[in-house]
């Protein structure tokens, strides 16, 4: 017995030691290694442009970005460019762009005379791994991020005899080219005369100084922002201009370790000068926490064992891509975030979404819910907090975006901070998820009040009738009226174009007819608010698909939306609500007052989780009673009438305007009832609507505003995807929803390929768009490897 006890003793002391190091398993799972997932996403490049863009005006290359650095860098895309990282890319704040094509490449001379190399390169999760041969040398080169603004580089050369060592590089001069082609005749310095880019030497390296440029949707410096150099070898640096070269020599074997930071303010470099000595006084320990920290990550994130190979590669190219969009907090951020994407034009810097949180957020619990939790608490950290001066009317908002730069209103210069809406009610979704995945019960106590406060803000500035069921709209805002608060809107009739006011003249215009369209800011918030910008259900069609449609005998009032304001009881403007009840939105209503009341539970709050609950079955009652149509055994939005309907409904689905993603909001959710989920899964497996060659766009075929490669319109996001497999999973059509899933799996572009993971899907012929490396279908990826990848049919 006691031997037996030693040694379950030992087991577990072994056991201990191996989840201390992050490289341990549960369940006597593998344990998983960085080096069997090579070139899971495509990290070669040489930039030749400050901004180098792809097809879609986004940064065309995927450097590697880790542990919320504000730097990446590249592989070598040929000899040309081998014997450093190409790059960098930095992040000016809001906004990707490229400093040098390669700054800080390694040439090796013997005896006077340069070194013919060859080179093998590739990238692992969370590295870049380089090799350098000739007779008689070996130069291994190995790239590994180590704080939230330095990476490191070891340099390890095997000679047998004495070597010159130079390294070189040159700021990029070249403004703007897409896909490779020039856009502008312009220089960096033509088009940024402040941005003065100075090189300068320093005793174990340089420092590439940048002026201070304010230039909204392209590059923002501070003035004092820098990129450092330093190195663990001593070598002469001499500069000319824009570039550098640094020599130094060796007498045989010899590593060197090179640190580079990207440093945003002065403080930042003050801040960052221990660190980077430390990291060169204990090089080795830097790097094997790395690597460990990668290790820890894979071991908890890949846990599916009837994944296949390539299914287990898409959930590494998810975990690398929410991994790289992590940002350290800097600027107004006071918490790590997490973007929609470090290559997107309109998505870098520290830019964060609460609708982007949520999901991104959900799935990084599992792997990394350190930054899972910062990226919720820097969304909150913006909340609106009663007496708030500029907005007190709004205690409990969540802002749509936030970012390094605060709006003037704010004190800031940033153009692109919004708080025109919010974002659906799923924040109580991924906060629960977060719980679960590391048993935080202080995590819970934390977000609970915020959540509550969330919670009152949509009942009371988004429920216009007052029946518990809020809707999408828009805030009190310069954008969407004007001084005394009527609500702005712009005409276009033929050659003519008049903006106006009111809603009373609103109604008037949209009655009489005579009108070509109508461009409504608070519509285009509301839109925001949803989450799916321009879809159908909130009146967004194109000029050629509503003639059609009116063609058809339809109506061309159906597709203009209706508004009213909101007001507190002082006859305060609250802000705008659509006068329609948004079935994905009541959905998700139910769903956050579910884990609310499971909060409660756990926090020993019986009374408000009964409140939570009653509220719950309330909104389950009526998404059943007045948002299914039998005919067409879907959900829909429902109007809102001047008098609420016989049954008490506030009027009838909006039928019209066709099927979107919003109609398995309830399933989701869990809200709907069995026989209404019976109905909306037909519609989902019926080829004719929504079982694409990719399937569950975000419209139905039959939808007269379908377009395969509209935004919200046509296209499958990943998230509306998941919402549905999880729907259908919920009510007992598993098997369907892993069909689906693996359907998705074999018809979307990119999904095994090296190439990024991007924004969306065409349902018909399965092409990929818009940002690359993006957030939420990285994390939606994630969740269908999780939840239905490789499942099989259940037995």
């Amino acid at each position: 017995m006691k031997n037996v006890s030693r040694l379950k003793y030992a087991t577990l002391l072994v056991s201990a030691a191996l989840f201390i190091s992050g490289t341990a398993l549960a369940n006597n799972a593998k344990i998983l290694h960085a080096g069997d997932y090579k070139n899971v996403i495509n990290r070669t490049g040489a930039p030749q442009y400050m901004l180098d863009y792809d097809f879609d005006e986004h940064q065309r290359f995927n450097p590697l970005f880790d542990d919320g650095a504000w730097h990446g860098h590249l592989l070598p895309a040929g000899p040309q460019s081998m014997g450093g990282f190409p790059g960098p890319a930095l992040l000016t704040e809001e906004y990707i762009n490229f400093m040098a094509e390669n700054f800080d490449r390694l040439t090796v001379f013997k005896e006077g005379k340069k070194v013919a190399l060859s080179m093998t390169a590739y990238s692992i999760p969370g590295a870049l791994v380089q090799t350098l041969t000739a007779p008689g040398i070996r130069i291994d080169l190995t790239l590994r991020f180590v704080t939230s603004r330095t990476s490191l580089l070891e340099t390890k050369i095997t000679t047998d005899s004495p070597l010159e060592l130079v390294w070189d590089g040159q700021l990029l001069e070249k403004l703007h080219a897409q896909e490779g082609k020039p856009q502008s005749d312009k220089t960096i310095e033509q088009e940024y005369p402040g941005y003065t880019r100075t090189i300068l030497p320093t005793a174990d390296g340089l420092r590439v100084t940048f002026g201070k440029v304010r230039a909204p949707s392209s590059l923002m410096t501070s003035g004092e922002s820098q990129y450092q150099i330093h190195k663990s070898l001593p070598m002469q640096t001499t500069v000319e201009g824009h570039q550098f070269t640094g020599k130094a020599d060796i007498s045989g074997s010899t590593t060197i370790f090179t640190t580079y930071s990207h440093l945003l303010t002065a403080a930042e470099v003050q801040q960052e000068q221990p660190k980077i000595a430390d990291i060169l006084l204990h090089p080795h320990t830097y790097l094997t926490a790395s690597e460990e920290r990668w290790e820890g990550y894979l071991n908890k994130g890949l846990t599916n064992a009837h994944a296949t190979k390539a299914q287990e590669r898409v959930a590494v190219k998810a975990i690398e891509t929410l991994n790289g969009n992590w940002r350290g907090a800097a600027g107004a951020m006071k918490f790590d975030s997490v973007t929609p994407s470090v290559t997107g034009r309109w998505f870098s810097g520290n830019q964060t979404w609460p609708w982007d949180t949520w999901k991104q957020a959900y799935a990084m619990a599992h792997f990394n819910p350190q930054v899972a939790k910062d990226n919720i608490r820097a969304v909150f950290a913006f909340q609106i907090q009663p007496g708030d001066p500029l907005r007190p009317w709004d205690a409990g908002f969540v802002p749509d975006l936030i970012a390094y730069n605060p709006s003037a209103e704010r004190g800031g210069d940033g153009t692109n901070w919004n708080e025109r809406n919010t974002k659906p009610s799923l924040a109580a979704w991924s906060v629960m998820e977060v719980y679960k995945t590391t048993g935080d019960k202080a995590w819970l106590a934390e977000m609970y009040p915020k959540l509550v406060a969330y919670h009152d803000w949509w009942l009371r500035n988004r429920d216009h009738n007052h029946n518990g069921v809020p809707e999408y709209g828009a805030t009190r805002d310069k954008a969407h009226n004007t001084a005394d608060g009527k609500m702005l809107f712009t005409v276009k009739d033929g050659q003519k174009e008049q903006t106006e006011s009111g809603l009373k003249n609103y109604d008037k215009v949209v009655k009489s007819g005579k009108y070509d369209s109508i461009e409504i800011p608070a519509q285009v918030a509301a839109s925001w608010e949803s989450g799916r910008d321009d879809a159908a259900a909130f009146g967004f069609i194109d000029a050629k698909q509503l003639a059609k449609y009116v063609e058809k005998g339809g109506k061309k009032q159906d597709w203009q939306v209706s508004f009213a304001e909101n007001r507190a009881a002082d006859g305060t403007l609250l802000g705008y609500s659509l006068l329609q009840e948004s079935v994905d939105e009541a959905s998700y209503m139910f769903s956050d007052n579910k884990y609310l009341a499971e909060m409660a539970d756990i926090l020993d709050k019986k009374s408000e989780a009964e409140a939570f609950r009653s509220k719950a079955a309330k909104l389950a009652d009526y998404i059943n009673t007045c948002m299914f149509d039998s005919h067409s055994g879907f959900f829909y939005d429902i109007r809102i009438e001047d008098k609420p309907l016989a049954n008490g409904c506030a009027g009838k689905p909006i039928v019209e305007r066709g099927k979107g993603p919003e109609g398995w909001s309830p399933l989701f959710n869990g809200a709907a009832t069995q026989a209404h989920a019976d109905a909306v899964v037909k519609v989902m497996k019926d080829p004719k609507e929504f079982n694409t060659y990719v399937p569950l766009g975000t419209a139905s075929l039959t939808n007269p505003a379908f377009g395969a490669d509209i935004y919200w319109r046509g296209l499958v996001w990943v998230d509306q995807l998941y919402f549905g497999l999880k729907g259908m999973e919920q009510y007992g059509y598993r098997d369907d929803a892993i069909a689906m899933a693996q359907t998705f799996f074999d018809h979307a572009d990119g999904l095994i390929t090296d190439g990024p993971i991007r924004e969306n899907y065409n349902p018909l012929n399965g092409k990929q768009q818009g940002a690359p490396n993006f957030s939420w279908s990285a994390a939606h990826l994630y969740m269908l490897y999780n939840d239905f990848f490789g499942q099989g049919k259940l037995k």
